[in-house]
């Protein structure tokens, strides 16, 4: 007997489930059940994911031995599957845990202790990840010379540590163009649900700013109004530019390019750790539970820290040149400044030293006249 209470659970229901989650999140999902829905067109002739599901229930109710035995089965053949299929190992983790979330939806549940008894993955290979190096940066904003805005992104992704989502959801609004160096502030609706605040360098701010002052409050800053997430086209545009200049180098692990978005925000990591520590540059880039005391701050001490940070994510010569000759012009102001201080409290120690000498003098006259 079915309850006025309960709910449909299936696809529809699912895509509603996921209908909160950020954008990127709803993709890896739908990935992975597109995945196993291939995976069942290929192995089981006729039959359906819904078909699939439909006899897991059933078997559930029946033997809970032969409901397991099945269960795990099926997951296995789809791991080996994808692993002929020249998936990667990385990729068919991911994709396996969002297949979890969308089986659990549907009442089948997978247990931990099961997963690591009955299914088996490939070892994970660690490589050596590849250091955007500043020629490499240099030459790909270079190649970008006829895409001003995607200049901008890609100057603002390694000057900020936005994720490439991150950065199109940014609208105009999010920006405080009020400063000596554009803020940012990252909304609390991306991928880890965290607000934080981080800055856009000069020389993002140069080719950014033109474009700025056309917009509305609420226009995307690197994107359309129509077409927000537009990531897939802003990678391909990447991956045609780095085959042209020759930086085609691949993983072996997994084939994947060795320069991709992701790059960028790694090149901000990077030089973030070095100069203040890896907990500035994972709090910076988003990863939460850490430096909570930098969230004290503030917003002058946040800007000076990263004023100091900058001249060592420039992608141009020319650029940390300017910074340096800024940053000279302001210590030769301070010095003046101190020298007038000196000369300032000199003049006022003069004033008390030459006051207290002539009540010195008078008293001396009053004592001879008595």
């Amino acid at each position: 007997m079915s309850s006025f209470l309960e709910k449909k659970r299936d696809g529809t229901s699912f895509d509603d489930l996921l209908s909160t989650a950020p954008e990127s999140t709803q993709k890896n999902k739908r990935y992975a059940v597109s995945l196993f829905e291939k995976f069942i067109d290929e192995s089981y002739a006729g039959r359906t994911l819904d078909d699939v599901i439909t006899e897991l229930r059933l078997l559930k109710t029946q033997d809970t031995q032969i409901y397991e035995d099945s269960l795990y089965g099926l997951l296995q053949d789809w791991i080996n599957w994808n692993q002929s299929n020249g998936k990667c190992n990385s990729t068919i983790r991911v994709s396996f845990s969002n297949l979890r979330q969308y089986l659990f939806h549907h009442g089948i549940k997978t247990d931990e202790q099961n997963i690591k008894e009955y299914l088996r993955f490939e070892k994970r290979t660690i490589e050596y990840r590849h250091p955007l190096s500043q020629s490499e940066y240099r030459r790909i904003i270079d190649g970008l010379a006829r895409h001003p805005l995607v200049q901008a992104l890609f100057l603002a992704l390694g000057s900020s540590g936005l994720r490439i989502g991150e950065a199109q959801s940014l609208k105009k609004k999010d920006l405080d163009l009020t400063g000596i160096r554009i803020k940012v502030n990252v909304p609390a609706n991306t991928k880890t649900r965290t607000g934080r605040v981080t800055y856009l360098s000069l020389e993002t701010e140069k080719i950014l700013r033109p474009h700025l002052e056309t917009m509305s409050q609420d226009d995307f800053v690197f994107a359309t109004k129509h077409n927000k997430d537009n990531s897939s086209s802003v990678r391909t545009l990447l991956a045609r530019l780095v085959d042209k200049l020759e930086l085609v180098d691949r993983y072996q692990s997994n084939n994947i390019r060795k320069i991709t978005t992701h790059s960028f925000r790694a090149y901000f990591f990077t030089k973030a750790a070095r100069k203040h520590g890896e907990n500035y540059a994972h709090k910076l880039v988003g990863h939460g539970g850490y430096l909570m005391q930098y969230d004290r701050m503030t917003e002058e001490e946040k800007l000076d820290m990263y004023i100091e940070l900058e001249p060592d994510l420039v992608v141009f010569d020319q650029t940390k040149n300017e910074l340096e000759i800024s940053r000279l012009r302001d210590k030769v102001e301070e010095i003046d400044e101190l020298k007038l201080q000196v000369q300032k409290l000199r003049e006022a120690q003069a004033k008390s030293d030459k006051k207290i000498l002539e009540n010195m003098t008078k008293q001396k006259i009053i004592s001879d006249i008595k």
